[in-house]
């Protein structure tokens, strides 16, 4: 079997951001954002997405920078901000998965306020349970489900994806129907400071030798898209069927592509439109730090 075909790069472009890690689209007034922040401080940054734009600049354009520190409850972290992925609903909420300690702080929008910051907790008899422990190895990608859940993705020590939930839910497993609408608020679980491991997704056989990690997660359509560093490849499977209510070991993916060459270090990924992806690359400066591909003739 021949190696995967390789995403074309359309242009290297500046996310605004150090140590880029999360990213997240949005649909606002009636224009396209995207949404990245970075693990070494708490900013968040927000530009305008056009794909009829032909500046060289992959349509992405007007960045601003908001720093979330200043918004009402903010609860500083030390040693940067930790974060390693945001996700957006469609009422304005942001959530922004950190690491150490593993937690998602839940804002109203970037000038907004804090809603919740819910702790993210792998109990003695969660599939999760004794896996959650190191530091290192948590959450590098997020999705909002309904009822007020999550889709997590665990870089390593296993690789998998992770349904959290408000204690005393059962797992619901992940599918079209549970996947928020363009328009849609997710529902910040009322009063709840934890969320708890309902079900636990492994990354095994071909799907395991494809991703040497995951660095990232987002979803388009009925595609969610994988990320990996370790890899240097961008996966995809189909979300109906793939996602099963309480968990079970995913064995292959329906797509898989390698990066440009050079990607270095990437760590985030959005998909834009149905034709553009965007990566966002670890970098110690917020220069040259963002890819724009082709995703034209990935779908194998």
């Amino acid at each position: 079997m021949g190696k995967p075909p390789r995403l074309s790069l359309v242009a290297r472009v500046d996310i605004p951001v150090r140590e880029a890690s999360g990213l997240a689209l949005r649909r606002h007034a009636g224009r396209t954002q995207v949404l990245a922040v970075g693990d070494r401080d708490a900013r968040l940054a927000v530009g305008e997405y056009d794909p009829d734009a032909d500046d060289g600049a992959g349509g992405l354009r007007d960045w601003q920078q908001h720093d979330l520190t200043d918004l009402d409850g903010w609860v500083s972290a030390p040693g940067g901000s930790q974060f390693e992925a945001l996700a957006c609903d469609g009422a304005g909420t942001v959530a922004l998965l950190r690491e150490d300690p593993p937690e998602v702080v839940v804002v109203d929008g970037p000038r907004g306020q804090v809603r919740a910051s819910l702790g993210l907790v792998a109990p003695a008899w969660s599939a999760l349970a004794g896996a959650w422990n190191d530091p290192g190895s948590r959450g590098e990608g997020l999705l909002l489900l309904r009822e007020g859940r999550l889709l997590v993705a665990k870089e390593k020590k296993p690789r998998a994806l992770v349904e959290f939930g408000p204690p005393g839910t059962s797992p619901k497993g992940v599918g079209p129907g549970a996947l928020l609408g363009p328009d849609e608020a997710w529902a910040v679980p009322a009063g709840v400071s934890r969320l708890h491991a309902l079900a636990v997704w492994p990354l095994k056989g071909e799907a395991k030798s494809t991703l040497g990690d995951i660095s990232s997660m987002t979803v388009h359509g009925d595609d969610l898209f994988v990320l990996s560093d370790r890899s240097q490849v961008l996966a995809r499977l189909a979300v109906t069927g793939s996602l099963v209510r309480g968990g079970a070991p995913l064995r292959t993916v329906d797509g898989v592509n390698r990066l440009p060459k050079g990607a270095g270090k990437p760590e985030a990924v959005v998909v834009l439109d149905d034709r553009h992806a965007l990566i966002a690359l670890d970098t110690p400066h917020a220069q040259d730090n963002g890819l724009v591909v082709s995703l034209a003739g990935g779908r194998d």
